[in-house]
């Protein structure tokens, strides 16, 4: 590790003279963020502290800026072009007596010392709560035979942040995040509508050209480069760079910077980053500007395959009787399954994987088994590491997840000649629209590998291999509920059920396995 810091050192120290005046080297500056204005709404104060202490940590977590925090002053929006006007002021001549004067702005009274210090600052962040709306939905639960009206509170909060450039003077840039929220807790409902606008405060934040990283090569080995700024301004493993170069326009002597590469952080150190070359159109040399990529550092994929799975022939119908028959049942309801034996089945989903650094990704996938009757939902989560190769990556990981096969629901045929059907002590009517759906549950690990291509910058594709290893599914629910009149009755019963025929018209629900590999593309 010694040896590591002492050659970056000197990299640094051999570097930097010679060739990073080209490029332009991101420092960290001090911003100063006022209150929420929250105007006429009846916002509660736990609220509004809870907005302003949020907006804060955004800020302070960045790690880009020395956060001044001013919550005590909340500057409504209509003042603002008098506040930028007063900074320009400041700015040409400063009061005769420092510390003397106060700054009145609406209701808000600004103490000379804190304004030379705002002055003084970069970036001044304004925010103000443009809705707060609190709403009440009732839904009905049931509790046996009672049923009770459950009030839910709904928040819906709109905060617009103003960003105001300090040294020039002028409105740089405007933000709206908008969150909401709900529960039976109004606290609860108010915590979640804050916390859901927030969440993406620090992408939209990384959006803005003032706020991104920005940085030089200052020494490239093969796919490998190091640049300037590290932990110390917020670098992190995974980020992104693009990389300008400066050419010149054909013969007219005008200079641009045009995006020739494209970089992934690998380590961080305290003011030095190690970068890995995913690609470059032209070689990335000493000086070459970098560029941050906003990034959610989530990614969202759709893909498509075929799995084995292990479907026997269930072609008949299944048929219900009453408690008291004996059977053949003089009183039956029934489903035609039309389940044929199937070996392999397409699938589709999606997935969604989320960056825990260079190498690792947390990942979720979801899997619809496209057979029918018999259709089947996965829900996966786990973890995935690759190995990158400029363009290519090879991808290990391993999930646990949860299968989900159904019938959906179907409407119930009658055979005999009652109208009524009683299973475990709950009475069925004909009359009142019946449905059954049968379902089962499966537990179980996938193991995957693939190799990914990276297109360009969030479009990649992809191909890989799946082995599941899953329980079968033998023990079956059958859900019988009437969809029409007051009280909707409804049982479900195990498919080992003496309600259910077992004779040669009907052999009941059988073991399905879906264990076995499953090759997919995703893109």
């Amino acid at each position: 590790m010694k040896k590591i810091v002492l050659l970056l050192s000197s990299v640094l120290l051999f570097c930097l003279p010679g060739f990073l005046f080209s490029a332009e080297i991101s420092e960290r500056k001090d911003l100063a963020i006022f209150g929420l204005t929250y105007y006429s709404y009846d916002i509660p104060d736990s609220v509004l502290g809870y907005v302003d202490s949020s907006i804060s940590h955004v800020f302070i977590n960045l790690k880009r800026f020395n956060v001044l925090g001013y919550g005590n002053y909340r500057i409504e929006s209509r003042d603002i072009d008098d506040f930028i006007k007063r900074i320009r002021e400041t700015q040409a001549a400063k009061a005769k007596e420092a510390g003397t004067y106060d700054e009145k702005f609406g209701t808000v009274v600004i103490s000379g010392e804190d304004f030379d210090r705002i002055v003084g600052s970069f970036l001044v962040v304004l925010p103000s709560l443009s809705n707060y709306s609190v709403g009440i939905e009732q839904t009905e639960v049931k509790s046996g035979f009672t049923t009770r009206i459950v009030d839910s509170y709904v928040v819906d909060i709109v905060v617009d942040m103003t960003f105001v450039n300090v040294r020039e003077g002028t409105q740089e840039e405007s933000v709206r995040i908008t969150g909401r929220g709900g529960g039976v807790n109004l606290d609860r409902a108010n915590k979640q509508a804050v916390d859901s606008a927030i969440s993406m405060l620090s992408y939209r934040i990384r959006q803005i050209d003032a706020f991104k990283i920005k940085s030089g090569v200052i020494r490239t080995r093969g796919d490998t480069l190091y640049f300037e700024l590290g932990k110390n301004i917020g670098v992190k493993p995974g980020d992104e760079y693009e990389v300008m170069t400066k050419q010149e326009i054909g013969k007219t002597g005008r200079i641009v910077e045009l995006p020739t590469g494209f970089v992934r952080v690998k380590k961080v150190y305290p003011d030095v980053t190690e970068a890995k070359v995913v690609f470059q159109k032209e070689k990335i040399t000493e000086g070459d500007q970098l560029i941050e990529v906003a990034s959610l550092g989530v990614q969202v994929s759709i893909h498509a395959g075929v799995m084995k799975v292990d479907i026997p022939d269930m072609d008949y119908d299944i048929i219900l009787g009453d408690d008291l028959d004996a059977p053949p049942f003089t009183s039956q309801y029934y489903i035609s399954l039309k389940q044929s034996q199937k070996d392999y089945a397409p699938v589709a989903g999606f997935r969604i994987s989320k960056n825990l650094g260079y190498r690792f990704k947390g990942i979720f996938d979801g899997t619809a088994i496209l057979n029918f009757p018999l259709f089947a939902g996965i829900g996966e989560l786990g973890a995935s590491a690759s190995f990158n190769k400029r363009r290519m990556s090879f991808e290990l990981g391993v999930q646990g997840g949860v299968i989900y096969m159904t019938t959906f629901q179907h409407d119930l045929e009658q055979r005999g000649l009652l109208e009524t059907l009683r299973i475990e002590k709950t009475t069925i009517d004909f009359d009142q629209d019946p449905v059954l759906n049968i379902y089962g549950i499966s537990i179980g690990l996938k193991g995957g590998a693939g190799v990914r291509f990276l297109i360009k910058p969030n479009a990649a594709i992809r191909a890989g291999v799946n082995y599941r290893l899953y329980t079968p599914i033998k023990n079956w629910r059958i859900k019988i509920q009437e969809t029409s009149g007051s009280t909707k009755d409804s049982v479900t019963i195990d498919s080992d059920s003496d309600n259910i025929d077992d004779t040669i018209d009907s052999e009941g629900m059988k073991q399905v396995k879906l264990s076995g590999y499953e090759l997919n593309m995703s893109f």
